[in-house]
């Protein structure tokens, strides 16, 4: 049986064999949930147009809401992988992709380290870690676990919003931008985190209760 794989005591800084082993299914759940995809009936606006400055807004409504679970195995890797094996597993995960294999959303390959979204794909190695930190800090309830996965969301768009902020000028791509990257996936993501917290309450009661 897999140790757990909550933080301990080392002579050395570097992972332990258990973390790098949650570090790898961590990293197999994150490919995972971002090759998932779920659609909701509700028709909400994804795309806004910019006019002039300040923006004329004129919304577009898609026929349905469809987001990857990919911000789910993120934070989920935090909930069951621990700090350092949620962080392995992002790290790996973002490896792989700027390596040219299609892990992310779009694809894969270096050009993601020009795209405006690199800064939320950097931010899942906090996040995870974040998460992680917190979930193995006592015998976290489901609501614990709720409050690490929102947390957890929350330090992957401040991340993501960074990123936005150091490669777009102030002005209306920026704000067309943080809509696209930030506002229009919030609903999908808080829903992920909510996700993230029943999986990882379920899988921890049936192997460390």
């Amino acid at each position: 049986m897999i140790g757990l794989p909550c933080a301990r005591r080392r002579s050395l800084p570097l992972p332990t064999i258990v973390e790098m082993i949650w570090g790898c299914i961590g990293f197999g759940l994150t490919v995972t949930g971002t090759l998932m995809q779920i659609s909701l009936p509700d028709r909400l606006p994804q795309s806004i147009t910019f006019g002039t400055w300040p923006p004329v807004m004129a919304w577009s409504f898609e026929p349905g809401y469809t987001f990857s679970l990919q911000v789910a195995a993120v934070l989920l890797c935090g909930c069951i992988c621990g700090p350092i094996g949620g962080g392995l597993a992002q790290i790996a995960y973002l490896s792989v992709g700027l390596a040219g294999f299609a892990v992310f959303v779009g694809g894969g390959g270096i050009d993601y380290l020009t795209h405006p979204q690199i800064g939320y794909l950097i931010a899942c190695i906090p996040a995870a870690m974040c998460v992680g930190h917190f979930a193995f800090r006592k015998n976290a309830s489901l609501l614990y676990l709720t409050l690490c996965t929102l947390g957890g969301l929350l330090v992957l768009h401040l991340g993501g919003l960074l990123g936005l902020l150091i490669k777009i000028p102030f002005g209306a791509e920026l704000w067309e931008a943080i809509l696209k990257f930030s506002v229009f996936p919030l609903p999908g993501q808080i829903l992920s985190a909510f996700i993230a917290a029943g999986c990882g309450w379920v899988v921890r009661r049936l192997l460390w209760s």
